[in-house]
Parts: structure tokens; C-alpha cells; sequence
């Protein structure tokens, strides 16, 4: 097998291992808990929605620290590939590691408020089944994925951009000043974001936004596209950086 592919391999592994221990313990949990509350309360009403919501939010968590790690890691940085194959693989598995959890929590919670019915899912789900109101679950459901990839590129970004700071700095090796340097390049950094993302946003109409499905899509498309912008933006400086920076710390 090629050095791409060992790294698309174990750089799956440990993404999807982790997620799978998330929705085991999810799981395990739900269970444990629907079967004590039939016992004490069997007329109490618990929404599923807040369960899927937390472990979406542990997993993405677990993921971006797993993402991070690679770029500093010996077991992946010296792998015989270039910075840039070594970048898309991280980011790809990563993202397919997402999906994996978003499609995970889909079917948990579709069987869920099946075994398990109640009065607010059943709201919940009675209220988005027309096929524009699907669509438009789905718009979100790729903002959404687009948004998390904006995250972990300036997430890494900032990571890289701090480090690079630090190679030129005399006491580098001190807590405090990388702590200082951390505050002043994030604010730095997120002067120009702030400004072309609230102009884009602008100049697309969001503040004009209506209550119709033309204009809500409008800006859904407008906003998506300017993620994949930002993205495209955050690659290319993760890329200069990351061979700008071949060391490893662990």
C-alpha cells in the first residue's frame, strides 16, 4: 500500500473509532436511561433532541483535536508525502468522519422516537415533511458541514500562523509569552474575517432577510459560497505554513 494510502487508512481508523465510541456510550446511555424512566416515570416526556445535539457536539470536538494532532505528530509528519497530500487526507477523513456521526445520529434518532415515541419529536418531525422543507434540511445540513471545515481551516491556521510567530521570537519557550502571541494573532487574524465576512453578508442581503423560501435560499447559497471561499483562503495558508514548518513536537 502507497504512503497515501496508510495515511487515509489510519488517519480513518482513529476518526471513526473514536465516533464509534461516542454513539456506543450514546447508545448504552439512551437505553439505560429509557428503560429506568419506564419503570419511575412511565408517564414522563423526554425529547431525543438535546441527546443527538450533545453527542454532535462531543464528536466534533473529538474530531477537531484529533485534526490538530496531526500537524504536530511524528507518526504522520514523517510520513514519506508531500505537506499537501498529508493536509487534504487529514481534512478528508476528518470530514468523512463527520458525515459518518451526522448519519449516525439521523438513524439513532429515527429509531429512537420510533421505540421510544413522544408528543415533541413527533412535532418536531410533523413539521418539516414537505419536500421544500426538506431541501431545505438538507441546504442546511451542507451549510452546516461547510461551516465545521471553515472551523478546523482557520482553527489550523491560527494554529500554524502562531507557531510560525514564535520560530522568530527569542523566549519562545516561555508559557506566557505563547499565550501573548496566541491573543495578538487570533485578533489580527480575525480583524480582515470580520470585516469581508460582515460586508459579504451585506451585500448579499442578510439583514433585508424575509420570511420567504426565495430569500432564505438566496442567502443559504450566497453564505455557503463564501465558506467555500474562506475555505479555499485558509488551505492555501495552511499549505505555505505547514511547509514553511516541516518540525514536529511530539
Amino acid at each position: 500500500m502507497s504512503s497515501l494510502g496508510r495515511l487515509n487508512k489510519e488517519l480513518s481508523k482513529n476518526k471513526f473509532k473514536i465516533i464509534s465510541w461516542i454513539l456506543g456510550i450514546q447508545i448504552l446511555f439512551s437505553v439505560v436511561y429509557q428503560g429506568w424512566k419506564s419503570f419511575t416515570s412511565p408517564t414522563d416526556v423526554t425529547s431525543f433532541t438535546g441527546e443527538i445535539f450533545g453527542a454532535v457536539i462531543i464528536g466534533i470536538f473529538m474530531l477537531s483535536i484529533i485534526n490538530e494532532r496531526v500537524y504536530i505528530s511524528d507518526k504522520f509528519r514523517l510520513i514519506p508525502i508531500s505537506d499537501g497530500a498529508l493536509y487534504l487526507s487529514n481534512m478528508l477523513t476528518s470530514v468523512l468522519g463527520l458525515i459518518y456521526l451526522i448519519v449516525s445520529e439521523i438513524v439513532i434518532y429515527t429509531v429512537s422516537i420510533t421505540v421510544f415515541p413522544n408528543k415533541y419529536d413527533d412535532l418536531m418531525v410533523r413539521s418539516f415533511n414537505s419536500t421544500q422543507q426538506y431541501l431545505f434540511k438538507f441546504e442546511i445540513l451542507v451549510a452546516f458541514v461547510l461551516g465545521i471545515m471553515v472551523v478546523w481551516t482557520g482553527v489550523t491556521a491560527l494554529h500554524l500562523l502562531v507557531n510560525w510567530v514564535n520560530d522568530f521570537l527569542p523566549f519562545r519557550s516561555q508559557s506566557f509569552v505563547k499565550v501573548i502571541v496566541a491573543v495578538v494573532v487570533v485578533w489580527l487574524f480575525m480583524i480582515p474575517f470580520n470585516f469581508v465576512t460582515g460586508n459579504v453578508l451585506r451585500i448579499i442581503g442578510f439583514n433585508d432577510l424575509n420570511n420567504s423560501f426565495a430569500s432564505v435560499n438566496r442567502v443559504m447559497y450566497s453564505s455557503m459560497a463564501m465558506m467555500i471561499i474562506w475555505i479555499a483562503i485558509f488551505t492555501i495558508i495552511n499549505l505555505y505554513l505547514l511547509n514553511k514548518k516541516a518540525e514536529t513536537v511530539n
